[in-house]
């Protein structure tokens, strides 16, 4: 008698816990999103088109954490995503691109691109002179990778991050007349493509 009513019991927590989980798996997230109004509702927009339930809510309420502003996400469990490359990363890839030292001065905003509000974070001045843009995605393509990456995040797919970085394939842009791709690289493998200048 005594065995069958623990073992009643047990099922009973067992039941519980699966219902907990489950409920805590479909229920909407609570979050809290950082940033300008317009890019705040695109990504609202975006979330709700792929089906991802989700719950706005006041900061000390949250469990995720969306800064739109500096292109971070903060979850609950204290994991964070910086969605941009490190400054040693940009440093390292530059100073190879170029074949001599260069480091990044600052991050360039000044050259009123379409969608500056991204592009700001992977454009830099450098001490070589140059005016250098590295992506992630191709050229036009930011946003979208931007969006998709913070779903990924939020779905709790962390691929393409090292130490709370990007580390996925990147696309450098040179400033000339106009943004011109000159290389291509692949920091997991340290593969450096350098495309050729057609008009040479």
């Amino acid at each position: 008698m005594k065995i069958s009513r623990n073992w009643f019991f047990i099922f009973i927590i067992s039941a519980f816990i699966i219902v907990a989980l489950y409920f805590n798996f479909n229920s909407a997230k609570k979050i809290y999103i950082k940033g300008d109004n317009y890019y705040v509702g695109k990504l609202m927009d975006y979330l709700n088109l792929n089906g991802y339930k989700f719950k706005i809510v006041d900061i000390k309420k949250a469990n995720v954490v969306i800064d739109l502003d500096n292109l971070e996400v903060s979850l609950y469990n204290g994991m964070h995503f910086n969605i941009k490359y490190s400054e040693k990363m940009i440093n390292k890839v530059i100073s190879l691109v170029e074949n001599r030292d260069c480091k990044v001065l600052s991050k360039n905003n000044d050259f009123y691109l379409k969608n500056q509000y991204f592009y700001k974070h992977f454009t830099f001045e450098t001490s070589c002179g140059i005016n250098i843009m590295i992506l992630p995605e191709t050229y036009e393509n930011l946003e979208k990778l931007v969006f998709r990456t913070i779903l990924n995040i939020l779905k709790g797919n962390y691929q393409g991050f090292e130490n709370e970085y990007f580390v996925n394939k990147m696309y450098i842009y040179r400033l000339h007349d106009n943004w011109e791709l000159i290389a291509t690289y692949e920091p997991t493998l340290e593969i450096l493509e350098l495309i050729a200048d057609e008009k040479n």
